[in-house]
């Protein structure tokens, strides 16, 4: 018979389990030191735990989600091997940046400088040296490490973990480094804020001409972008207008008429960036009408009216068009409490009858809460931070008529003329899916609640599961003609053209949202632990094809923003904003994690003509703001490129030394 201790299966005798401490061996026929100290003793007797319930479901949820992936997987299969991307027509006046099929072979010379640079083979008998692009610290709050993580987190989203571990923490900060044999700074995933300098009171009172600014506005109301973001109601419009353009003491202005100025700027700031506005006679600075209607509105802090929570949202509008998340969140939360102040959370069935004056307001106030209630949703998981509108304290009764756009949408032009019988049965259809923002609310509950940080890899899983099924079955509900596919490639887009553009930018809009959001779930399954993820094969697979979704996703984002520059490049700007640095990161960090996998090298090629498509739109009509973004939003993910590279070339030369 064996010595009782020469094989001890357990971690810990019956004593030291009991006291969840491990044990000590000295002598392995021995007790440990816990017992032989206080002559105890040692025994390893007890049962080992039984996990067969938790095992159980474990097992059927991993099944389950097993199921949904290969079902997606056979789908990639079906339609085929991705091409391998080709570089865009960038801005003429800027090199392109290309790489070729051999970034094995690339290698590593010093600048003058004294920085790494990388020489990427090409075809060509030269080689283009990519040196690392410039980064703009004077916007960065690097100094301050605290303040480093909240700029980054706040641009990209709270859902960016390697086995377990926050990237945008300090010991992911140091994983990044080593990974990279650089020493990374939180600017490198920054991408800075555009602090615009206001004009001083009261000439931020002066507005354009009247004619100019009715010309420009009647533009506006004719156009389908009023149908997808309806924060004016034309007939209410007129009041603000005759508010705003009576007389103005310059010593002293009402907050009523100060309202309605900011909402009239704020108006002009985003109709005269419209297409439909080049059949004006008058020309307006965005910018400016911008900057003046933001300094009104440091005046109307605590001002509860339907002119400044317009005024909000139309600057908020603008912020998300470009990319400044941290500006629209401050702006959304304003706007969120006004709308509840003015009770735009609580449902009121519509009048049948012709509407007065105020219920006129109330249908417009309600059409805002919607409006907040989807924007808050999308700032939520940019930034992370709490969603302000909740099911629990919201009435979330669909707008009437809210699926209506699916039938008038795919007839209507750009530009339209509406009778004003016309006007009153056209219903305008958000920004997105009413459905689906719903859905993003979910997301952040279960995935970035505090509640959340404290589920286990278990429930994590199955809350991803879960959320999956109900985005597929979101999908399946959107009609044929606008339903997102599970993915695209460049050569599966295709735009007939019988589409006009308002139909495809809606359509699009709805896959690109779809394709963000399962980037956002799918990415969150590597919160689970390295142990966790080893337990079993079944749940080690789910986790990487989960995974493995979000980067299909990701390189459909990026094949369709290219195919919008190629079919509406001047509206293509906010969608580039919106969707373009969650894509990159998430190929980004695959290739980090994963530097010898072949899809690599094509996912850095992916990056880098992305990158030149975007640099492609300063081409377009832009303001002047808009273009700095455009370039801040290309560095931005050249340095991910150039950190790539430098991830690719450390696990090179780790692997030649035998320390990968």
């Amino acid at each position: 018979m064996p010595p009782k201790h020469a094989f001890i299966p357990k971690k810990a005798c019956d004593i030291c389990y009991a006291k969840k401490t491990t044990c000590s061996l000295p002598n392995p026929e021995g007790p440990c030191e816990r017992c032989a100290h206080r002559s105890l003793e040692c025994t390893f007797n007890r049962e080992k735990p039984s996990k067969k319930r938790k095992t159980s479901k474990a097992s059927s949820d991993v099944q389950i989600l097993s199921q949904r992936i290969k079902q997606l997987e056979n789908a990639l299969v079906r339609a085929g091997p991705r091409k391998r991307s080709t570089p865009d027509l960038a801005n003429p006046e800027e090199p392109q940046i290309t790489a070729s099929s051999q970034v094995k072979s690339r290698g590593i010379s010093t600048s003058p400088s004294g920085r790494e640079r990388f020489a990427l083979s090409d075809s060509s008998p030269s080689s283009l040296v990519f040196t690392p692009p410039a980064i703009n610290t004077y916007h960065y709050a690097t100094a301050d490490h605290d303040a480093g993580i909240n700029v980054s987190a706040n641009q990209l989203g709270p859902n960016w973990f390697f086995n377990g571990m926050a990237i945008f923490s300090e010991e992911g900060r140091q994983w990044l480094s080593r990974r990279t044999d650089q020493d990374i700074k939180w600017a490198e995933f920054c991408i800075p804020v555009d602090f615009s300098s206001f004009s001083a009171f009261p000439q931020e009172c002066d507005l354009p001409d009247q004619d100019a600014t009715r010309e420009t506005m009647s533009v506006f109301f004719r156009s389908s972008f009023k149908l997808t973001f309806p924060v004016l109601d034309e007939v209410l419009f007129e009041t603000s207008m005759q508010a705003a353009y009576k007389p103005v003491n310059p010593h002293l202005i009402s907050p009523t008429q100060a309202a309605a100025r900011a909402c009239v700027l704020g108006a002009l700031s985003i109709a005269t960036r419209l297409n439909a506005t080049k059949q004006s006679n008058y020309s307006i600075d965005a910018d400016l009408c911008s900057s003046k209607a933001d300094s009104l509105l440091t005046h109307l802090y605590g001002d509860i009216s339907l002119d400044t929570l317009q005024a909000i949202l139309l600057l908020q509008i603008q912020r998300t068009f470009s990319g400044k998340w941290q500006g629209a969140s401050f702006l959304n939360s304003m706007a969120c409490r006004i709308v509840c102040s003015l009770r735009g959370h609580i449902y009121k069935p519509p009048t049948l009858c012709e509407i007065s004056h105020s219920e006129r307001e109330s249908h417009q106030t309600r059409t805002l809460f919607w409006l907040c209630y989807m924007l808050d949703k999308d700032i939520a998981l940019r930034t992370g931070n709490p969603p302000l509108l909740t099911e629990d304290y919201c009435d979330l009764t669909a707008p009437v008529n809210s699926l209506h756009y699916y039938t008038y949408l795919p007839a209507l032009d750009d530009f339209f003329e509406m009778t004003n019988k016309t006007h009153e049965i056209i219903t305008p259809h958000l920004p997105g899916d009413t459905r689906l923002s719903h859905l993003k609310e979910k997301v952040c509950r279960n995935l970035f609640s505090a509640q959340a940080l404290k589920d286990n890899d278990d429930q994590l899983l199955l809350h991803i599961r879960k959320l999956d099924d109900e985005i597929e079955r979101w999908r399946l509900s959107v009609p044929t003609g606008f339903r997102p596919a599970l993915f695209v490639s460049q050569n599966s887009l295709s735009n007939s053209p019988e589409e006009g553009i308002p139909h495809v930018i809606r359509r699009m809009s709805l896959q690109l949202d779809y394709h963000h959001l399962m980037t956002v779930v799918h990415t969150t399954v590597r919160k689970c632990t390295p142990d966790a993820a080893d337990e079993t094969e079944d749940l080690h697979a789910v986790v990487h094809s989960s995974f493995d979704l979000s980067l299909v996703a990701s390189r459909s984002t990026l094949a369709c923003l290219k195919a919008l520059v190629g079919t509406i490049a001047e509206q293509a700007f906010r969608f580039f904003t919106s969707y373009f640095t969650t894509a990159a990161m998430s190929l980004f960090l695959d290739i980090v994690i994963h530097p010898f996998n072949p899809q690599a090298q094509l996912d850095l090629e992916l990056l880098m003509s992305a990158a030149n498509t975007m640099r492609s739109l300063a081409t377009c009509k832009l303001t002047q703001s808009e273009v700095a973004r455009v370039q801040e939003e290309s560095k931005f993910v050249l340095r991910l490129v150039w950190l790539g590279t430098c991830a690719m070339t450390t696990a090179d030369r780790a692997k030649k030394t035998g320390s990968f």
